[in-house]
């Protein structure tokens, strides 16, 4: 069970931005308050340059920070073996989720890439991560990442993932219940039988024992397809 962090939406009387933190200590505490989050309804594409903040969350606390600098959205995790993330606000069910990721600065083991139907509190989703020494992983968060569980039994090495603070694009098409995950267009991952309805997308940040990291995304875009008509793109795990 790792330490989670996360950049979330407050609802106040007005809507008000602000980085929250949330401990999982050994001993649990009473009952904490969970940010909740404005969920949009909207439909058609949507696309994120982060050339602007718009409705991404800015801010720096004593384990985590997201800004936008060169036209990237920078996500910081300060500490080791924790999480970050932040999300935004529209709600996205089947489709194909893409996003250009790198490493930025700090230890190659680090974890990050696309976060993906978010529940509403944003206490539970699934991600789709890599590392810069070439590995990946596909999981499910529970309980603010106090319950993590990798859906393919840990990372995961692919030669389709470029090393050395290159810039890969990550690409999950989800259709009825299966998810492909692709990295720079090789499918190295596929899980079937998953069940879910819609949710929230965002970007994942997860350190390794060796320190804190910095990753810079780009290009965040998010079509959705009808379930009756599932993406039928790559068909075989890169080798």
């Amino acid at each position: 069970m790792r330490p989670a962090f996360l950049l979330a939406y407050i609802s106040t009387i007005t809507l008000a931005l602000c980085l929250s933190a949330c401990n999982m200590p050994i001993v649990a505490p009473a009952p904490t308050p969970r940010p909740t989050v404005i969920v949009i309804t909207a439909v058609g594409p949507y696309f994120a340059a982060f050339d602007e903040p718009g409705d991404w969350l800015l801010g720096d606390s004593e384990n985590s920070a997201g800004r936008i600098e060169g036209g990237e959205y920078l996500l910081t995790v300060k500490q080791p073996r924790m999480v970050a993330w932040t999300n935004q606000t529209r709600a996205f069910g089947d489709g194909i989720y893409e996003v250009d990721a790198r490493l930025s600065s700090g230890p190659e083991a680090s974890g990050f890439g696309l976060l993906l139907l978010g529940s509403s509190d944003m206490s539970s989703f699934f991600y789709c991560i890599i590392t810069d020494d070439g590995r990946y992983d596909v999981g499910y968060c529970r309980e603010n990442c106090g319950e993590e569980q990798s859906l393919i039994g840990g990372y995961k090495l692919s030669p389709a993932i470029l090393t050395e603070n290159q810039t890969n694009h990550l690409r999950v098409e989800l259709a009825n219940g299966r998810l492909n995950f692709l990295v720079n267009g090789a499918l190295v991952s596929q899980r079937e039988g998953i069940t879910y309805s819609s949710g929230l997308v965002g970007l994942f940040g997860e350190s390794a024992q060796y320190g804190g990291f910095e990753a810079a995304f780009d290009n965040l875009s998010v079509v959705e397809v009808q379930p009756a008509n599932p993406v039928e793109n790559a068909t075989q795990p890169a080798p």
